[in-house]
């Protein structure tokens, strides 16, 4: 109920605010600019009655948010406060930051006597537009950095505030970024024509919007991504699957781009060798759009690469470092393997047309060949530099092979080609099946023989890759079958149980399911023998006590790698158990489970498949992972904060788009 309440009241209050922020910015508008006030009272009106509504709303909510703040530790310390406090600021400066854009933009444009209306922001605004906007968005945006500042000084858990600082900082290196890349676009566009006086105004204006945007955007870039590292002091944000994953996605989109402009560079390029007689003027113009948005983003995939690779460096754990590099190169590996593959298929269907006597050098045909051998030029290579690398760590020797064999992205990898091939290979050959049958019942306009070896070949291809990554699939699995049983076998394992327990046979139940060929063996508490130190003494077998083993057993009188006991078990054993569990040098497992006088903070009921699982990981030299909690509003603001970047990405991808059709 209280947070329900807490979403509510934040919830209003943002909304409220935004009301009477824009209201009084078209307040003073209309107040400064005559031409409003004497051409239209609805503007006038619609503005007061903005503020008139809007204050006395936020003003009531706000006044008991901190209220509630200022007397309950828990409200003041609430993600929602921490989201709404960011939210705000973010919603204030932005426009604030764009209000100064436009400003900065239409000034460039006036210096070289251009036309207003070529600005790319606020090109019907005016400066007493823009400075209105900017100055009120600031003065409330200072009114909550205040709050905030002072917030942070009094809360006592601060993770919450830390959770939500580090998403806010990472949408302004995004904004920063975006703003950077697209000036610096909008310039290497101008730059790359030949000559530029060629294309009048209109590449002129493209030019100085280019400028404003570098010019406004690079300075918040900077500052946000150095405060970013400037915070890699503390571990948590070093740490942070947040950044790693910021990281990922700016050097991904980075390489993505870079390789779709080569592609359509080279693309261009085969078709002027094989003949298409482009003028220089011409193929310049043509290559000059994907080598704009190419060339910045190769940069942002060589400086952000460089720091993923700098982070996952840092990772202590060996396995889980050579994971996050291993998820990286695959997906490279997926991106050229689907380029080769369609850039094949293409090559394929020229061949296919060429044949059956098209002209190789008319337009159509050029412009398919030329558009495989661009395609199969990039994906090829991509493919090759990143799959042979796993491929060969994945056939090494020792528990890196291992590793990577049962690695849950390479068998991702794996399976997703496999189920590309096998869909796939139903789609070609039901395509092929529908032409033969429509021709033979009459329904066919014409040859079949080019639709038949079209589907025939696509059929072959995607078969191809079925059997390839199929074949791989089992080598791997045998490799890891046969690697698993011997770690398994190698891990002794005790349960201890009281007597009488049902705890005992249920656990050995469950690792018999997870683990066949771990050796365990079932321990009554209370059979501890004369000796406690003596570990034999504990393997004694109780003929009234079934199912005591499971794998085989070859304990050869080692201790145990690792030992596994009820909660109950835990905090009170015998005395004899306590002292050889005092002196005892391998893992414990405890298992929760209801006990008598002790409350378990979370589930108090026993998780024998988790149990189990986590005793499986310890054998095959694995972390163990345990189950967090994640709080509905970290789910909340990671939803929102996926949609930001999903906005800026849709805002990149039109950009690239206009670019090649503009």
């Amino acid at each position: 109920m209280r947070t329900i309440r807490r979403l509510y009241i934040y919830a209003v209050s943002f909304i409220s605010l935004e009301v009477v922020v824009w209201g009084l910015v078209s307040l003073l508008r209309s107040i400064l600019n005559a031409s409003i006030i004497g051409g239209s009272a609805a503007r006038l009106a619609g503005a007061l009655a903005l503020i008139l509504v809007g204050l006395p709303v936020f003003w009531l909510h706000w006044r008991v948010a901190q209220n509630d703040a200022r007397g309950d530790t828990d409200e003041h310390d609430s993600g929602l406060r921490a989201f709404f406090l960011y939210a705000v600021l973010l919603s204030t400066l932005i426009p604030a930051i764009q209000s100064f854009l436009a400003v900065v933009n239409r000034l460039f444009l006036d210096a070289n006597h251009l036309t207003r209306l070529a600005a790319l922001v606020g090109s019907q605004q005016t400066w007493s537009d823009n400075l209105l906007a900017l100055l009120i968005n600031v003065l409330i945006a200072s009114y909550f950095v205040t709050v905030l500042r002072a917030d942070w000084k009094s809360i006592t858990i601060k993770e919450s505030f830390t959770n939500v600082r580090r998403i806010s900082r990472y949408l302004w290196v995004l904004y920063g970024l975006g703003l950077t890349v697209g000036g610096v676009q909008q310039i290497l566009l101008f730059v790359l024509q030949v000559p530029p006086s060629t294309f009048g105004q209109l590449l002129r204006a493209d030019f100085i919007n280019g400028l404003a945007l570098t010019v406004v955007g690079t300075p918040v870039w900077v500052w946000a991504w150095n405060t970013v590292q400037v915070s890699r002091e503390e571990p948590a944000e070093r740490e942070s699957l947040l950044r790693l994953g910021l990281l990922y996605a700016l050097s991904l989109a980075g390489v993505i781009t870079v390789l779709g402009s080569s592609g359509i560079i080279l693309y261009i390029i085969l078709r002027q060798i094989l003949g298409e007689g482009m003028t220089l003027q011409v193929f310049v113009q043509q290559i000059s759009g994907p080598a704009s948005i190419g060339v910045p983003l190769a940069g942002v995939w060589a400086y952000y690469g460089s720091w993923l690779g700098r982070s996952m460096s840092e990772v202590p754990e060996a396995p889980r470092r050579s994971g996050l590099r291993r998820l990286y190169s695959y997906i490279l590996s997926a991106i050229g393997l689907g380029a080769a593959f369609i850039g094949l298929r293409m090559l394929l269907a020229f061949v296919v047309d060429a044949l059956l006597g098209g002209q190789v050098w008319g337009g159509t045909l050029r412009h398919s060949l030329t558009a495989a051998l661009s395609t199969l030029g990039v994906g090829l290579p991509l493919w090759l530099l990143t799959w042979r690398p796993m491929q060969a760590e994945a056939l090494s020797p020792g528990d890196a092979g291992d590793h990577a064999r049962r690695s849950l992205v390479r068998k991702s990898y794996l399976y997703l080609a496999l189920f590309v091939s096998v869909i796939g290979g139903m789609v070609a050959a039901g395509s092929l099946v529908y032409l033969l049958l429509n021709n033979l019942l009459g329904g066919g306009n014409g040859s079949i023989l080019s639709g038949t070896l079209k589907d025939l070949e696509l059929f072959a291809l995607f078969a191809l890759l079925g059997v390839y990554h199929g074949r791989i699939l089992g080598r791997d699995g045998a490799s890891v079958g046969r690697a698993l049983a011997e770690k398994h076998a190698a891990f002794s394992t005790l349960v201890f149980d009281m007597e009488d327990g049902d705890f005992g046979p249920a656990m050995m139940a469950a690792i018999r399911k997870q683990t066949p060929h771990l050796p365990a063996m079932l321990q009554l508490a209370g059979h501890t023998g004369s000796n406690e130190t003596d570990l034999p003494a504990f393997l004694s077998q109780d003929k009234d006590y079934p199912e005591r083993s499971a794998g085989t057993l070859a304990w050869s009188g080692t201790p145990p790698r690792a030992v596994i006991l009820p909660a109950g078990l835990a905090l009170d054993p015998p005395a004899g158990l306590r002292r050889w569990l005092a002196k005892y040098s391998g893992a414990r497992l405890v298992v929760p489970q209801p006990s008598e006088g002790w409350m378990w903070v979370g589930s108090a009921q026993p998780d024998l498949k988790q149990a189990a699982l986590a005793l499986r990981q310890l054998a095959e030299g694995q972390e163990v992972h345990q189950k967090n909690a994640v709080t509905g509003w970290m789910i909340l603001m990671y939803v929102l904060a996926g949609l930001f970047a999903l906005e800026a990405v849709g805002l990149l991808a039109s950009l690239v788009g206009s670019l090649f059709f503009r």
